[in-house]
């Protein structure tokens, strides 16, 4: 089963790993309700790639943006 939607596949891990918004929160320095406009793509500009890139590393999750050129 592939998994393409990124809040999903962090939801999955942080379940698995047993974290939650606000551990994700510390990685980035920002408040968890922050953290999840982020992972949704609420918040999609430049600090925020580099903000899903911080939580993926975090999670062990492999992030390749599609429109990566």
């Amino acid at each position: 089963m592939l998994i393409t939607d990124f809040k999903e596949i962090v939801i999955v891990q942080m379940n698995r790993q047993g974290k939650n918004w606000r551990d994700l929160a510390a990685v980035i320095g920002k408040s968890d309700t922050y953290t999840k406009q982020v992972v949704s793509g609420m918040q999609s500009g430049p600090k925020a790639e580099i903000y899903r890139q911080l939580i993926a590393d975090n999670l062990g999750i492999a992030f390749v943006r599609e429109n990566a050129e």
